[in-house]
């Protein structure tokens, strides 16, 4: 059997092509092996961090005293940013209480050392004063 053609269907409005050749060459991500581990680590000691961290990234996520982010779990973890689901104390018109978000790493990390890294300037940028 040849591969010709490949057709991704990841869910609600996660579909793609890749051709036969970007297949073959294809190769898994660095991080998926370890990406679990960092993320129940974040989960269990840093969720604080990560609150901050989607505050910072998410523009209509900013810290909001009337309807806070009370939960941010880290679901996975790839060399390119990780998928959070957020709840917040209530729904908003556009945003049902409980979501996920894509919050993307600035650029790409490889290994464990890269993305606790990542993860630490992240964190650091969140607690700076923001301009305006």
């Amino acid at each position: 059997m040849e591969v010709e053609h490949i057709r991704f269907v990841g869910g609600f409005a996660r579909a793609g092509s890749v051709t036969a050749e970007e297949y073959k060459t294809a190769k898994p991500d660095p991080v998926a092996e370890f990406g679990a581990a960092i993320a129940g680590h974040m989960n269990d000691d840093h969720m604080s961090a990560t609150i901050a961290m989607v505050q910072n990234n998410i523009p209509s996520l900013e810290a909001d005293e009337e309807n806070p982010v009370e939960e941010a779990l880290i679901t996975s973890v790839d060399s390119l940013g990780m998928y959070v689901k957020v709840t917040r104390k209530e729904a908003v018109s556009f945003l049902p209480k409980s979501f996920k978000c894509r919050l993307p790493f600035p650029r790409p990390v490889s290994d464990r050392k890269d993305v606790k890294v990542m993860i630490m300037e992240m964190t650091q940028s969140a607690a700076q004063p923001q301009e305006d």
